[in-house]
């Protein structure tokens, strides 16, 4: 951001994202390798395990599909190690996650704009991770840097690069639509084209998005599917997100913005006034203003919220705070110099906690797991996780085809009367649990819980002496715990 041509610009902004790769050390969400590093580990290698989201065919392969292909080139080149399947797709979003804060600061033309996106602490968080939010995240940012605005009072609204872009996220991630209907909506109000042809346009481009994604998606299933449709089913028709929690309806407003914005979710209704008094003058703010907000009202509706849902939007609330009259009224150079203080201090904190401390476990654990397989026999060895289900990553960050245990936890996909998930069967009594699976089965050698579960599985734990203990978090989720204990069975 300190230099003058855009090139060097690129460099620092890729080079910031890269180094990101390896100061962000834990996890954050199962979906990051679940849906993605696991999916494409199994299309890569043969062996793994698929969620019922796979089984149900409701996801996309696309993301998965292009890990896999670097998972071959790997694989080819005999540099399949666990560093390299874990790093080199992180490595690959890090870098089109700083070509897109370029593409950011080539659309807003601020340089505070794109220090403020690039300090934002849970875009740091995100910005590397295999998550398909980080991916539209992204892709949405680039998208936006080629949308056509109206330019002073010449409606020069009439390309359409953009809707090729659009296209791509929405057959990953079909709700990806949500933020971008009312930039749809001003591209086609605003534009010179005749409304017929722009109906051709967009038809063509939803015709060749689907056609290619069928293909991808019924070559990896092995069956013609088209996973948008049973993906509205599922999630929208039935309901089935709400399985995995429900918030209250206004949890986007008061906790999942002011997260994700931090500062900016208090100056957001200051500027939202402005630009609203003057929106003859200020059409770019306008438009954005209108998709932030329709795209909270929409998620709020939903009963399951999480707060990388927001991630898309991030990059328009940044800018509509950052690129007013209002805010540059405000920009003395004394106040400039006070609020990148103040930016620094509430993102670059808990950007280092989030990013080194909270929830670094899992995968210290799979490390922990992946250097012991790798020096003793692996015959000898099953691994059983008696945790919350898909808190740890698999087979993509231990790549040996062992049998590996977990708690499940899928939806009510049969409608069944009082269901309950085997990992909440499990935690509403451990022992009795443990009796009913391992009366007559020979016991995992190697065990994994958090620390919170250790006093109520203490008989069937006399099987076991407890190798290692990791640090997981000061701040453990239900049934999570602040450490996680590695057991090996006593031979």
């Amino acid at each position: 951001m300190l230099f003058k041509k855009p090139k060097y610009v690129l460099i620092s902004l890729i080079i910031w994202r890269l180094i990101s790769v390896y100061i962000v050390q834990t996890s954050h969400v199962p979906d990051e390798y679940w849906q993605s590093l696991e999916v494409a580990h199994n299309l890569a290698f043969n062996y793994g395990h698929l969620t019922w989201e796979w089984k149900s065919m409701i996801r996309s392969y696309i993301y998965p599909f292009l890990i896999s292909v670097l998972y071959k080139i790997l694989a080819t080149l005999n540099l399949d190690s666990v560093n390299m399947l874990t790093t080199i797709p992180r490595i690959f979003q890090a870098a089109l996650s700083g070509y897109a804060d370029y593409r950011f600061y080539l659309w807003t033309k601020n340089k505070l704009t794109v220090f403020c996106l690039a300090i934002n602490w849970y875009w740091y968080y995100c910005a590397t991770r295999t998550l398909t939010n980080t991916l539209e995240t992204s892709l949405t940012i680039i998208a936006l840097s080629v949308f056509p605005w109206r330019k002073n009072k010449r409606n020069t609204s009439n390309d359409t690069k953009f809707l090729w872009i659009l296209g791509f996220i929405c057959a990953i991630r079909p709700t990806i639509i949500i933020p971008w209907i009312p930039l749809c909506l001003y591209h086609i109000f605003s534009s010179t084209k005749s409304i017929i042809l722009l109906f051709f346009q967009y038809t063509g481009i939803v015709i060749f998005t689907l056609t290619y994604s069928t293909i991808i998606d019924t070559y990896c299933y092995g069956e013609l599917i088209i996973t948008p449709l049973e993906f509205f089913r599922l999630n929208i028709i039935n309901n089935i997100a709400d399985f995995y929690g429900k918030h209250h309806l206004l949890w986007y407003f008061f906790v999942g913005l002011p997260v994700i914005s931090g500062l900016f979710a208090i100056y957001l209704p200051f500027v939202g006034y402005e630009i609203i008094k003057n929106y003859r003058n200020l059409t770019k703010q306008l438009v954005c203003l209108v998709s932030i907000l329709w795209t909270i009202f929409i998620y709020s509706l939903l009963e399951h919220k999480e707060f990388r849902f927001l991630l898309p939007i991030l990059p328009m609330i940044i800018y509509i705070c950052t690129c007013t009259p209002f805010t540059n009224n405000l920009m003395s150079n004394k106040f400039k110099k006070l609020l990148i203080g103040i930016l620094i201090l509430t993102n670059i904190l808990p950007g280092i906690y989030f990013s080194v401390i909270h929830q670094r476990g899992p995968l210290d654990t799979v490390k922990f797991l992946e250097d012991k397989l790798t020096v003793e026999n692996l015959d000898k060895h099953d691994i059983m996780y008696l945790t919350p289900c898909h808190a740890f990553p698999l087979y993509s960050h231990i790549h040996k085809n062992i049998t590996i245990k977990f708690l499940t936890c899928e939806p009510n996909l049969h409608y069944i009367n009082n269901y309950t998930d085997e990992a909440d069967e499990f935690f509403q009594n451990p022992s009795n649990w443990l009796d009913d699976n391992y009366k007559n089965l020979s016991l995992p050698s190697l065990l994994i819980v958090y620390d919170n579960i250790v006093n109520r599985i203490s008989g069937f734990l006399k099987n076991y002496k407890p190798i290692v203990k990791l640090f997981n978090s000061h701040f453990p989720q239900n049934n999570y715990g602040h450490y996680i204990i590695v057991y090996e069975r006593i031979n």
